[in-house]
């Protein structure tokens, strides 16, 4: 039993690693990429999907209250990747109360 526990918590600990490097490579792209002519080009057509993101993008969410850039796509982009990851984390987090939890239950048995 100590033997998977340990995998798991093995497991576990890659998946953060993984999880932060590729939010932090992410954010080193971004920073290299916001303010420069390398920033996406939006295409605004009569597109219905087109036009919901720029109302989106254009929002004061991610034009004033949360601007680490200056690239409202890219606001929008760090606040779902942020949102994921804590919901990640509190899965996690549920997950592994719940198994110490069903162990113990188990040696008491």
């Amino acid at each position: 039993m100590i033997g998977t526990e340990k995998a798991d918590e093995s497991n576990l600990l890659k998946r953060w690693i993984i999880t932060i490097g590729i939010f932090l490579i992410v954010q080193l792209i971004f920073i290299a990429v916001d303010g420069t002519n390398l920033e996406p080009n939006m295409n605004d057509s009569n597109n219905l999907v087109a036009r919901m993101g720029r109302w989106i993008l254009d929002s004061r969410l991610f034009t004033e209250w949360i601007t680490p850039y200056s690239f409202p796509f890219f606001n929008m982009f760090i606040t779902i990747h942020v949102i994921a990851i804590l919901i990640a984390a509190l899965g996690n987090i549920i997950s592994t109360i719940f198994s110490k939890n069903k162990e113990e239950g188990l040696a008491c048995k």
